[in-house]
């Protein structure tokens, strides 16, 4: 790994930009991860609210940043891929201050779930549009031949600040709320909720210094009708397929998982983020594995089998029960696997892509799969919710329906990929029809 890692092949144009994206995306990681995830959850859940409410919640923030397909749109208008990034993930950091503010309410207040749903909404809004134009950014600074090597160094970066920093401050809050009222417990979240959001703005500054590059936009002939299918390759609209139907079964458990964690298996803040660290851990070492492969011309294969592999996490949960939640461990070291699948989809989906003209791609991939996983999020937690109260089943039988489902959508996601031509080898014309 350490000669992946290694930089000095780059040219020092190169060199100067990764070292930036990775001092900045190890920022953006610990404050991102400290207002996110597993302390935004279960600060949440101390409202008592329904699953349908912790359903939108979790899926609030992928279907928000659906406004990033409009991306393309708003560049043609500043034409500033750096400051449109710059603006609003700052913009969203301060909507997103709203969420700990709500403990200025009583805790049993009417106003506090829907303040928090609204901050969410806002807040990721800014941030769907921050995120499509900086990656947009970074393909434009990085060749394309270093691509794999890149996003990958930048996905370790990220992998083992989330990693290090969630369970070491879970640790120590656990420790400093022993010494607290019931009251001032609360606000321990509202602490490490704000400094979340300063290490979120300190995350501009390393790449304050890297240069912006123009924004190179398509001119329409005045009288042709937009068609967004023309505009996107076969190959890309199976990637589409692929994405959108993986995220629609991962949605649909989304927080069908949450609940079964906390309220069935009873997994505490600890145990989440030790389960957590040993998952990020083993997506390190596959996203330093993902970028040689997908440098080698081989995105499409490893997504393939890494889609197949992951999905078989959903068979621990389905027989893991109160009395063996440690078989939970075995479904987070499947989905140490997902360090491939996130390495290759990012490459894959920047190599179909035009070349300086990506960002409807970019948010059509990510925050367009968002806005699906959103929508059966919703689907997921409104469907618990009815299972509970009016089958005939029991508790455990109606979560293993749910994560039997899921896996059949998980596992079939692959198989969409099959008619993709991999870019740069001719011997994939096979797969081109």
């Amino acid at each position: 790994m350490a000669s992946f890692l290694d930089s000095s092949k780059f040219e020092p144009s190169t060199r100067r930009v990764t070292r930036a994206v990775v001092c900045g995306q190890m920022l953006f990681t610990a404050g991102h991860s400290l207002t996110t995830g597993g302390f935004l959850s279960y600060f949440v859940y101390e409202f008592q609210p329904s699953a349908f409410f912790i359903a939108a919640v979790q899926v609030a923030p992928e279907s928000s940043e659906a406004l990033s397909l409009f991306t393309g749109a708003i560049l043609n208008r500043v034409r500033s891929r750096k400051w449109l990034w710059i603006v609003c993930l700052f913009l969203g950091r301060i909507a997103a201050l709203l969420i700990p503010a709500v403990l200025l309410f009583q805790e049993n207040s009417d106003f506090a779930l829907p303040v928090i749903l609204g901050a969410i909404i806002v807040w990721h809004l800014f941030q769907g549009v921050a995120y499509c134009s900086y990656i947009s950014w970074l393909s434009e600074l990085v060749p394309e031949v270093h691509w794999g090597a890149f996003f990958a160094k930048r996905k370790i970066a990220s992998l083992f600040i989330a990693m290090a920093v969630p369970i070491s401050v879970g640790l120590a809050r656990q420790k400093w709320i022993d010494q607290l009222s019931e009251h001032w417990k609360g606000w321990s979240f509202a602490v490490i909720f704000g400094i979340g959001a300063l290490l979120v703005i300190a995350s501009i500054v390393p790449m304050l210094w890297i240069p912006d590059r123009p924004v190179r936009m398509k001119i329409d002939r005045p009288k042709k009708k937009f068609r967004l299918g023309g505009s996107l390759s076969k190959s890309f609209r199976w990637l589409l397929v692929s994405r959108w139907w993986l995220s629609f079964f991962q949605g649909l458990t989304q927080s069908v998982l949450f609940i079964f964690s906390v309220k069935v298996l009873e997994i505490s803040l600890q145990e989440y983020y030790v389960l957590l660290a040993l998952m990020l851990s083993i997506q390190m070492v596959t996203s330093w594995w993902a970028g040689i492969l997908c440098d080698q011309s081989q995105d499409k294969k490893v997504l393939i089998w890494s889609l197949i592999f992951v999905s078989f996490a959903m068979w621990f949960w389905w027989v893991a029960t109160p009395d063996t939640k440690w078989l939970a461990v075995g479904a987070y070291l499947i989905w140490g696997g997902f360090g491939f699948v996130n390495v290759a989809l990012m490459n894959l989906t920047l190599k179909l892509a035009p070349s300086g003209d990506n960002a409807l791609h970019i948010s059509l991939s990510r925050q367009g799969s968002g806005l699906v996983a959103g929508v059966a999020g919703l689907i997921g937690g409104f469907w618990l919710d009815q299972l509970l109260q009016n089958s005939d089943w029991s508790q455990m039988e109606v979560y293993q329906f749910l994560f039997l489902v899921s896996w059949g959508g998980r596992v079939t996601a692959a198989l969409w990929l099959l008619p993709i031509r991999q870019p740069g080898s001719d011997s994939s014309e096979m797969n081109s029809t």
